[in-house]
């Protein structure tokens, strides 16, 4: 009886040993996409992007490791299909995410694409009424495409909400 219960006792400790990795503590992916978001902003993003690609690997469908590794391919020449291919999952993944409609519409401006980014600033502005660059940004692209009713009406609303935004620190 002895021998078993030894023998018992030795499986239970080989099967906690092999088990406690699995119990280790998990790479968090909110933690992972602030540390990615501090190295983009130091300046360093090829290794923000390798931070936003593991975030990505560990949490495919947490909308904020898209939107960092899309904005962090804005950056870098040479990335803005990748850029955009992430942004726009990020939207996929919380459709009112605005920072990533607002990186969307510049990514889609900087590839001339000026149709797409008018729509990527429209819905920035739409889902949340603080972004007025948005509104600046849809002047500028119709300006561009050579609506120049159009970009009149984005500066003239641009302004209006400068003004307001300047009045509202003042008073």
């Amino acid at each position: 009886m002895r021998n078993k219960s030894a023998l018992l006792s030795a499986a239970v400790l080989a099967a906690l040993l092999f088990a406690i990795p699995a119990f280790a503590a998990r790479e968090n992916s909110t933690e992972l996409y602030q540390k990615g978001a501090r190295l983009a902003i130091d300046g360093q993003l090829d290794k923000a992007i390798l931070v936003f690609k593991r975030v990505v690997e560990i949490s495919p469908y947490y909308c904020m490791g898209h939107y960092g590794l899309g904005k962090a391919y804005l950056h870098k020449y040479g990335m803005i299909d990748d850029a955009v291919k992430h942004l726009k999952t990020a939207i996929n993944l919380d459709r009112r995410l605005v920072r990533a409609y607002f990186y969307l519409g510049v990514a889609y401006f900087i590839s001339k694409k000026y149709v797409p980014a008018a729509a990527a600033f429209k819905s920035a502005y739409d889902y949340d009424d603080s972004y007025i660059e948005a509104l600046y940004n849809l002047g500028v692209v119709y300006e561009i495409m050579e609506k120049t009713y159009e970009a009149k009406i984005y500066y003239d609303k641009y302004l209006a909400e400068k003004i307001r935004e300047e009045e509202d620190i003042i008073f």
